[in-house]
């Protein structure tokens, strides 16, 4: 493998043969006029021996962004490196069918790679169970992986602050149906959910293993066993007052 100063040498040789374009692309420089040598233009195509379009370099395609694209055989879009309105780079490879099927977009500081299809169009309907997607990135610099259908998340890992983990399993309709959890202070937790209300919950709590069943709003039934392995349950109503305990 070379190192950095073999490397540095050979840029400098091939810029030498290229041209001073070359030279600046090379090392990593802006591209200014470079003398009656420089070719300037607004779009270059690239076809093979039979006469075929290859390949686009544009400096506005039709999207109205710079771009390299690249066609197969059959004059279709396969992929394609550009730069959206924003200024941000974006990366698409596309299928024979002309689905899109990965995708990497930096936005600010985050970054996201979509492997799968894309999210369903706007104003189409979404009940849930659309085109899979695997969503990669991170959020506000919170890493994320998530698996989606439609529209739709459906399974969600993350790591929060402090690096505290999670997993989130979410229903057809959207809403939260099971979480995995581990706080801050290393407090694991286990929740249900039922029209997105927790309805159980299994955790270790201060060297307690606590079970909590809830009805449509409150705590009603508390099953526990403390750190010295002394059982409870206690039983709650409505009010949240306790009514009854055992032993």
């Amino acid at each position: 493998m070379m190192d950095e100063k073999t490397k540095t040498a050979v840029m400098l040789l091939a810029a030498s043969f290229c041209g001073g374009a070359l030279a600046s692309l090379l090392l990593g420089g802006p591209v200014g006029a470079q003398g009656p040598q420089a070719v300037t233009t607004t779009q270059v195509n690239l076809v093979d021996a039979g006469g075929s379009l290859r390949g686009i370099l544009s400096a506005a395609d039709e999207r109205g962004q710079p771009s390299l694209a690249f066609h197969d055989a059959d004059g279709r879009v396969r992929g394609r490196f550009g730069v959206e309105r924003s200024g941000a780079p974006a990366i698409d490879l596309w299928n024979a069918a002309g689905e899109r099927r990965l995708s990497v977009r930096v936005a600010g500081d985050d970054a996201l790679l979509v492997v799968g299809g894309d999210e369903p169009a706007q104003g189409s309907r979404d009940d849930g169970d659309g085109a899979r997607r695997v969503v990669f990135g991170s959020a506000a610099g919170t890493p994320v992986l998530d698996f989606a259908a439609g529209r739709r998340s459906r399974m969600q890992l993350q790591l929060g602050e402090g690096g505290a983990p999670s997993l989130v399993l979410f229903g057809r309709d959207g809403s939260r149906r099971a979480a995995v959890t581990v706080g801050g202070d290393d407090t694991p937790l286990m929740t249900l959910y039922d029209a997105g209300r927790p309805r159980v919950t299994l955790g270790v709590v201060r060297q307690a293993a606590v079970l909590n069943l809830s009805g449509a709003a409150e705590s009603r039934l508390v099953v526990g066993v403390a750190g010295n392995g002394r059982p409870s349950v206690t039983f709650v109503d409505e009010a949240g007052q306790v009514v009854g305990e055992l032993p």
